[in-house]
């Protein structure tokens, strides 16, 4: 199929990525937005450790919720339309914690926006690849990731700005922006082709396409192959258990979980508050700080999207999870005393920073790419549901825990259960995890279905 564009046909395409964007911007801002803005609230409402955490955690709860349906959803009600709708839960659930008379109140919201949070993290990217050209899909998996690095470095960067003033609610209100945007763009966005091939729209799917490819396009082939894809059979949900499915529902689910538990997220949502807790800074200087964090994760981000089709996907992850264990030990040495010496303070900062640019271009992205290759077609979708779930799960959990987790052990110890994950990771990923650079999907499911060792799944022959 002729890939030549028109400038009127690339234009069209950008403004479409853009807007589908934001819908990662908004996922990362709303979970990173907290991390500055918890240390004012915590000053209001004097929560416990075990409050501190279920209000952090609630976008988390909500996300799972929402991940879980997010595929009937779009499914049923097309692409187009629940990204609009997330667009107005968004919204909503921003002006309830903005407005929040009472800490079960802002749960609520927090919750509310996590629904959103967990619909998006499914349909924002599955409606860019269904509706962007061939050659632009896989990286498109990656440049997500980089939209929610960038959602999480601009909600620093707010928490920092209204940290002056402590003003909270103006740092949780700012999220009505980009939802804003998203649901105005997202009107006058089309519908998915392959959604209107779907519910048997093939005229229209037909005009959309041309519109994108161009009118010489051979659009009529790239309708034809849809619809050869969608005869093919789905499996029932529950053929993912089966023994056949087991090595890669282990791997995905694994990776999705190992993601989590080596402590990713207590740094993106509580970094202010492990530097105030160091000795390290006050509150604005705290959240200062943790913009640090926002610019290594965007920065290292768009390093991975290169890296993952040459140095591959496997060798990133061992490299990732060593430095990024490297990373937690020097936290834990610089968190053993509450005074600690400048020597250590530094040892802190330099561990922080190395943990996070080794996560974004290894585990970061890694994982939700993987999870879209390694499942074989009839059951693809559900297995990337799943593992996105668990991932969820696994996310709330670390989140809630964490401050109780200090409380009872201490903040190093913890960050050293967090350096005995990772180190449990670069065993899985070790003798588990295969290579899937370079590797067609279809050969990757040959290799499955004849039962190959779990690391050469992504043999070419």
């Amino acid at each position: 199929m002729n890939q030549a564009s028109s400038p009127r046909d690339r234009y069209y395409f950008i403004i479409i990525s853009l807007v589908a964007a934001l819908a990662g911007i908004l996922f990362g801002f709303d979970t990173g937005v907290i991390s500055g803005a918890i240390l004012y609230i915590n000053q209001l409402f004097h929560l416990t450790p075990q409050a501190n955490g279920l209000v952090v955690s609630a976008v988390l709860m909500g996300a799972l919720c929402g991940s879980a349906f997010s595929g009937w959803l779009t499914d049923h009600y097309g692409r187009k339309t629940i990204l609009i709708t997330v667009a107005c839960i968004f919204i909503s659930g921003t002006l309830i914690t903005t407005l929040t008379p009472n800490i079960p109140i802002l749960i609520i919201g927090r919750f509310i926006v996590g629904v959103a949070v967990g619909i998006a993290s499914y349909t924002a990217p599955l409606y860019i690849s269904e509706i962007a050209p061939p050659r632009f899909r896989g990286a498109l998996v990656s440049l997500n990731q980089l939209a929610i690095a960038l959602g999480i470095m601009i909600s620093y960067i707010v928490d920092y700005i209204f940290a002056q003033t402590g003003s909270w609610r103006l740092m949780l209100g700012f999220g009505i922006l980009p939802a804003v945007l998203l649901f105005v763009g997202m009107l006058f966005l089309p519908r998915s082709p392959r959604w209107l091939v779907a519910k048997g729209h093939h005229a229209k799917a037909l005009a959309i396409l041309r519109r994108i490819r161009g009118g010489d396009r051979d659009v009529d082939r790239e309708v034809s192959e849809i619809r050869a894809t969608l005869r093919e059979k789905k499996l029932p949900w529950h053929f993912l258990f089966s023994k056949q499915i087991r090595p890669v529902l282990i791997i995905g689910t694994g990776l999705a979980i190992l993601q989590q538990v080596t402590g990713i997220n207590t740094l993106l949502y509580y970094a202010p508050t492990i530097f105030s807790m160091s000795g390290l800074a006050g509150s604005t200087a705290a959240i200062f700080k943790a913009m640090g964090i926002g610019v290594i994760f965007v920065l290292f981000t768009i390093v991975a999207i290169p890296l993952l089709d040459t140095v591959g996907r496997r060798k990133l992850l061992l490299i990732g999870l060593v430095g990024m264990a490297i990373g937690l030990g020097m936290m834990a040495a610089g968190l053993r005393h509450a005074d600690p010496s400048h020597l250590m303070q530094t040892v802190l900062q330099i561990g922080v920073l190395l943990y996070i640019a080794c996560f974004s271009f290894s585990l970061g992205p890694v994982m939700w790419l993987m999870i879209t290759e390694i499942y074989p077609l009839s059951i693809r979708g559900v297995g990337a549901s799943f593992a996105t779930c668990m991932n969820w799960l696994s996310n709330g959990i670390v989140a809630f825990s964490f401050l109780s987790i200090i409380q009872a052990i201490g903040i190093s110890s913890t960050f050293m259960i967090y350096f005995v994950m990772c180190i449990l990771s670069i065993i899985f990923v070790y003798f588990l995890v295969p290579e899937t650079k370079g590797i067609s999907l279809e050969r990757i499911e040959a290799n499955l279905l004849e039962n190959k060792k779990w690391r050469h799944l992504g043999d070419a022959s």
